[in-house]
């Protein structure tokens, strides 16, 4: 049986209260995060700034000709939760399995926050990629492997906010969130990607009194692809 909790992430205006059906709850998050980033990190390995321009639209690296390879560190899909523009709604799930009933409401900032993974995690020089993306999300629901570790009880206080530095940004980036520390899923379905993309190549050294450096940072277009 699927866990009684579903998350909707949508404006506060947007959330419906009482009980309700699954496709009020899917309209109300068809309201939410209609955006999400595509990302990928890379070994620099030989990779100079004059080549970034060379590199593919769709973010697929091969070997460089000199046999050294790029290995890939990361490759996700991030959707743009927008915590300052979102709330929070929380359903349960009835014995009619399209009848939920609102547990609670409120806006998304006031989770509480966690840091977690930090890309990279070692010291060395590094590829991004990174690509803007059109998103639909369906309502969330704790990952299905999890779902018998978390109680059915609701609280407030189990839902976070996952923060995490990713690539060569300076700022924290919200990548996700959890239940009572278990990964929460959206299903969705990706649009049409911008027809850009970022490449930028930069080097971290922890023991360096600025540890992160942005080397060179280019826009490539489809046609680079």
């Amino acid at each position: 049986m699927a866990h009684p909790l579903v998350f909707v992430l949508a404006p506060p205006d947007q959330l419906p209260g009482g009980e309700v059906s699954w496709q009020d709850l899917v309209r109300a998050q068809q309201q939410g995060p209609k955006a999400a980033f595509a990302l990928r990190l890379f070994s620099a390995a030989e990779t100079s700034e004059a080549q970034l321009g060379t590199l593919p639209w769709d973010g697929s690296l091969e070997a460089q000709s000199s046999g050294q390879p790029r290995r890939m560190i990361c490759d996700a899909v991030v959707p743009r939760f927008d915590p300052q523009g979102n709330a929070m709604g929380v359903y349960q799930r009835r014995e009619d399995p399209d009848r939920l009933l609102c547990l609670d409401r409120f806006p998304l900032l006031e989770s509480c926050n966690e840091t977690c993974w930090f890309y990279p995690t070692h010291d060395g020089r590094f590829l991004s990629w990174e690509r803007a993306l059109a998103l639909e999300l369906q309502p969330g629901v704790v990952a299905q492997e999890a779902q018998h570790l978390v109680p059915e009880s609701y609280e407030r206080s189990q839902l976070t906010l996952l923060w995490s530095l990713l690539a060569d940004n300076d700022s924290l980036t919200c990548v996700g969130l959890t239940y009572a520390g278990q990964r929460i899923i959206w299903p969705q379905t990706l649009g049409r990607p911008e027809a850009t993309a970022l490449w930028s190549l930069f080097s971290v050294d922890t023991q360096a009194e600025v540890s992160l450096t942005v080397n060179a940072t280019q826009v490539v277009d489809q046609t680079a692809a």
